[in-house]
């Protein structure tokens, strides 16, 4: 017996093992790991990738032909997630689409907030309006919110946890609290599988330069290659982070997907915590040159800064038996030779 999936003939077996996955901001930094995970582990799904319009795809350009199918659309635009929803018509949603650097949230907080919550309720609404019926069913979705949600804590309330207080401090933290709520408010009404999660900071190779770590070894970068004077602009290096190795992170992502049970919070990271300074402190004592000097940039230094972000992530621990399995180290020089390779690349 045959089936008729998408307009391609397969087998009863394979209709039967087929899953269909699609990963909005695929192409991002997190979303690029994924999507590594996701080829290597779930050979018998469809894997669809939500991109915009002119994206840059170096950060996946690596993959191999036919792995991934990537579909043009946008969160801010209701209509085309519509199309997107439909055409992938997906078992499951890894939802990891937004605007995610700080810094530029105070100069156009709506902007995160059309993004980050209402277009997560467009993706909601898509699905409602695809997967619908009496008997609908919903795809699990994973949505990916930030411990910045919870502000500047005092350090005796410290490690965080799933029933901790928030009290956002940046547009970006406020748009994701948005985003939190309008999750929950869906799985209430409407019953739809979400499993929510809060990431401690996670790093690795593919870093957009803005962000702190990728920005000292992409300066770095260019300083042993000459093209910089030995001197790093910084900002506050006073903020103490858990750091977890993006390809750990990810893996993480798949286990809650699994695992996660609907309607919950998950917090998710290492008990490897540093301050800003130590990370570079770690780039530079892997730096080729010596003596280069550091220098705080008042541009680099926001509004207001989150001292800490520890977390007690037991209850996702306990759940999935995950584990983080790349240390601190490794860590710091994948992204070091990472920006080592583009600086180069584009030199050429």
């Amino acid at each position: 017996m045959t089936f008729s999936v998408r307009r391609h003939r397969i087998t009863l077996k394979e209709h039967l093992r087929m899953k269909n996955i699609l990963v909005t901001g695929a192409n991002g930094f997190v979303g690029s790991h994924l999507l590594d995970l996701l080829v290597k582990t779930e050979p018998c799904a469809g894997i669809f990738a939500l991109k915009r319009l002119n994206a840059n795809m170096r950060n996946v350009e690596h993959l191999p032909d036919g792995a991934v199918t990537w579909l043009d659309g946008d969160l801010c635009d209701p209509r085309s997630m519509q199309q997107v929803v439909s055409e992938s018509f997906p078992d499951e949603i890894y939802h990891l689409g937004a605007l995610s650097w700080v810094t530029p949230s105070w100069k156009m907080p709506s902007a995160y907030m059309q993004t980050n919550a209402i277009g997560t309720i467009h993706l909601l609404d898509a699905i409602m309006g695809v997967f619908d019926g009496e008997d609908a069913r919903y795809p699990r979705i994973l949505i990916s919110c930030t411990p910045e949600e919870f502000g500047d804590v005092d350090p005796a309330k410290l490690p965080l946890t799933e029933d901790s207080p928030t009290h956002p401090v940046n547009p970006y933290a406020a748009s994701k609290l948005a985003q939190d709520a309008v999750c929950q408010v869906y799985h209430a009404s409407y019953h739809m599988p979400i499993i929510r999660t809060r990431a401690f900071n996670h790093e690795g190779p593919r870093r957009d330069k803005h962000g702190a770590l990728a920005s000292f070894a992409y300066q770095i970068a260019r300083i042993e290659a000459g093209l910089q004077t030995p001197i790093i602009d910084v900002g506050n290096l006073e903020a103490q982070r858990s750091f977890t190795h993006v390809q750990d992170m990810v893996r993480a992502y798949q286990l809650a997907m699994e695992d996660g049970i609907p309607g919950e919070l998950y917090l998710i990271g290492s008990d490897n915590v540093y301050t800003i300074e130590q990370c570079l402190k770690g780039l530079l004592a892997r730096s080729q040159v010596a003596n280069i000097h550091v220098r705080t940039d008042p541009k680099r230094v926001r509004p207001t800064e989150l001292r800490y972000l520890i977390g007690d992530c037991s209850k996702f621990r306990k759940l999935t038996g995950w584990k983080p399995e790349i240390g601190f180290g490794q860590m710091i020089l994948d992204i070091l030779e990472y920006w080592r390779k583009r600086v180069a690349e584009d030199q050429k």
